[in-house]
């Protein structure tokens, strides 16, 4: 749910016979990486009337208790559902670059305990984990223009600004939790 470009759902492929990447943006539909097990659609129509897994892969902040009801409607009693996502701590770079801090609304550990009636599942797990990834400077450019993007930030500075490395290491906290349908 909330595939964007596909990067999640390619990522299910070894575990699945079949993945369903569903997004409502047509232009992510439209950029979704292709693979002969997957199949994409922005149309809700479309989804199978019942699944044993079902994934919110950094989609979970923008689903509201009306989406989420029709969503976990299609999942199979014993099904599963997974809630992940990741908020990398760009604080040091923007540092460099003379920003102040940013803030957002946004919640990287929500999952099914932030909706009042989540009733009809049991929670496996839930877990939060420090973690750290290279990158390099095209990656990092990309990844701090999609998070300008998200706070109504211009993007230009990035080009502008003159960075001293061609790498850069980069501390996330990553964030998941399962359930299984009852």
């Amino acid at each position: 749910m909330g595939c964007g470009v596909g990067t999640s759902s390619l990522a299910l492929v070894p575990y699945a016979k079949r993945v369903i990447g569903y997004d409502p943006s047509q232009a992510m539909i439209e950029k979704a990486t292709p693979h002969p097990t997957i199949s994409y659609t922005r149309l809700i129509d479309e989804l199978p009337s019942s699944c044993d897994l079902l994934c919110f892969f950094g989609s979970l902040e923008y689903i509201d208790e009306v989406a989420l009801k029709k969503y976990t409607q299609l999942l199979e009693k014993g099904g599963q559902l997974i809630c992940c996502d990741f908020e990398v701590d760009y604080q040091p770079i923007l540092e460099l670059m003379g920003f102040e801090p940013m803030t957002t609304d946004y919640n990287h550990s929500k999952n099914l305990t932030q909706y009042p009636d989540y009733v009809g599942f049991k929670e496996q797990d839930r877990q939060v984990e420090s973690t750290s990834f290279s990158c390099s400077l095209n990656q990092l450019k990309s990844l701090l223009a999609a998070e300008f993007e998200n706070m109504g930030k211009s993007t230009i500075v990035l080009d502008s600004f003159h960075f001293e490395r061609e790498n850069y290491e980069l501390k996330a906290s990553l964030y998941y939790a399962r359930y299984i349908k009852l």
